[in-house]
């Protein structure tokens, strides 16, 4: 990978930032300054920036992000609605989210800033669960929740099987926890829809090891350790 390309995605600095302290002739590479952008390095070499010894070994960060209703979970704008990098600081922009939410849709959502990380919480292989609190309103019965729960095929589009549990049934709305293993594009409010649901309310709430807990909309606050332990220990690819 070419040294500026290379350097820029350890946060060193922008592309333009490092071809100015080739420029400067600040960047050395095994002892070698460095002279032209058009070098290219690996993981392995020293690369040293006015002396200093760069640290290229990527430290882990997994971050438990709140997403409020009313944004949208992308890194580019579609129109005129807010996507999530807006409300977040400057310094998460090229961060990589795992498990989308919908505009409507609210709670745990998991920023790295290394895309393995939320390949491999995506990854159905490594089977990390989603747990999502559902409010619908409706005439529910439970019968026709237990029919789609052991897997449905809708428009062609097959919805695994999930585990639920009502937690609350009153007469104008009932609360759900839903835990799926895969979260195909807006699956609960289609699975909802099938068995003639609207939900008024969808939060998940937990994603693989990592849990929302006490977060509030819009707040982001780092994994804690033994979260990182178990999402570590349960990847297997």
């Amino acid at each position: 990978m070419r040294i500026s390309k290379f350097l820029a995605s350890k946060n060193i600095g922008s592309r333009k930032d490092i071809e100015k302290f080739i420029i400067e002739k600040r960047i050395s590479l095994n002892g070698v300054i460095v002279t032209t952008p058009i070098t290219f390095v690996e993981e392995t070499d020293l690369i040293y920036l006015d002396k200093k010894l760069i640290n290229t070994k990527p430290k882990l960060e997994i971050l438990k992000y709140y997403k409020p209703i009313g944004f949208i979970t992308s890194h580019k704008k579609q129109d005129k609605r807010q996507i999530i990098f807006e409300n977040l600081p400057v310094k998460y922009k090229n961060y990589k989210t795992a498990g989308r939410l919908d505009y409507n849709s609210e709670g745990l959502l998991i920023l790295s800033s290394d895309g393995e990380v939320t390949r491999k919480l995506e990854l159905p292989e490594n089977k990390f669960q989603r747990k999502y609190e559902v409010t619908i309103s409706g005439n529910f019965k439970s019968r026709n929740l237990q029919m789609i729960s052991s897997g449905i095929k809708i428009n062609n589009i097959l919805y695994k099987p999930f585990k639920y549990s009502i937690k609350s049934n009153t007469k104008n709305s009932v609360i759900l926890e839903l835990i799926l293993l895969e979260g195909k594009n807006r699956e609960i409010r289609k699975l909802m829809e099938y068995i003639k649901l609207k939900v008024t309310k969808l939060k998940r709430i937990e994603y693989g090891p990592f849990k929302l807990n006490e977060l509030k909309p819009g707040e982001i606050h780092s994994a804690t350790k033994p979260e990182i332990n178990t999402y570590l220990n349960n990847t297997r690819i």
